[in-house]
C-alpha cells in the first residue's frame, strides 16, 4: 500500500480519521501541524502551536516552514509507510501540490457545509475567516475557492454528512483494496 494523505478544510476530521486509519493499517500517522511546531521549536527556540506560529510570525513564515516540512517528512519517511494528516490550507500551494501528489494517494475528505459550519466555529470564528461577522459567507467563500484545488489534488474525493470517523476510514480502506485489485497487484 502507498502512502497516505488527507486532505480537505479545516475540521473536516482528517486526524480523526487519520489516527484510525494508521492504527488499523498498523503504519505511522503524521500531523502536519505537529512536524510545523516541532520545526518552528527547533529554529526559532520558542514553542507554540500551529496557530500562535501563524499569529506571531505571519501566512508568509508560516507557509514557508510548512512546505520545507512537508518536503522533509518525504525524505524522513521515504522507506516507511505512514498517513498524513495536512492543514487545509497545504494544498493551496502549488509546490506543496507536486509535493503531497508524490508522497502517495491523495484523499480529500469532502464535508458537507453543514458538518463544517458548527465544529469550525465551536471554538470561535477562526482569523482566516473573510467575514468575521458573516461565518456562512465566509465559508462559502473558502469551499468555493479551495474544494476545486483539493479536488484537483486528490486521487479520490469522499464526500460525506453524516458518516463516523470508522467509517470513513472503511471506505478509505475499500478504496484502495479495490484500487489494489484493479491494479492488479495485491501487494501495491
Amino acid at each position: 500500500m502507498k502512502n497516505i494523505i488527507l486532505i480537505g478544510m479545516k475540521a473536516c476530521g482528517k486526524s480523526t480519521v487519520g489516527k484510525i486509519l494508521a492504527q488499523k493499517l498498523g503504519i505511522d500517522f503524521v500531523e502536519l501541524d505537529i512536524e510545523i511546531e516541532k520545526a518552528h521549536l527547533l529554529s526559532k527556540k520558542e514553542s507554540l502551536n500551529f496557530r500562535e506560529i501563524f499569529k506571531k510570525h505571519g501566512s508568509v513564515y508560516f507557509r514557508q516552514l510548512e512546505s520545507k516540512v512537508l518536503k522533509d517528512i518525504f525524505k524522513e519517511k521515504k522507506i516507511k509507510e505512514f498517513v498524513l494528516s495536512c492543514g487545509g490550507g497545504t494544498p493551496l500551494n502549488e509546490n506543496n501540490q507536486e509535493t503531497i501528489k508524490s508522497i502517495g494517494e491523495v484523499i480529500f475528505l469532502d464535508a458537507d457545509k453543514k458538518v463544517l459550519l458548527p465544529r469550525i466555529i465551536k471554538h470561535g470564528i477562526p482569523a482566516f475567516f473573510p467575514f468575521q461577522n458573516d461565518p456562512e459567507k465566509s465559508l462559502d467563500e473558502l469551499l468555493e475557492k479551495r474544494k476545486p484545488i483539493y479536488e484537483k489534488v486528490a486521487d479520490k474525493t469522499i464526500s460525506f454528512t453524516k458518516e463516523t470517523p470508522q467509517q470513513l476510514m472503511e471506505r478509505i480502506i475499500n478504496f484502495f483494496s479495490r484500487h489494489s485489485r484493479e491494479d492488479g497487484n495485491p501487494d501495491d
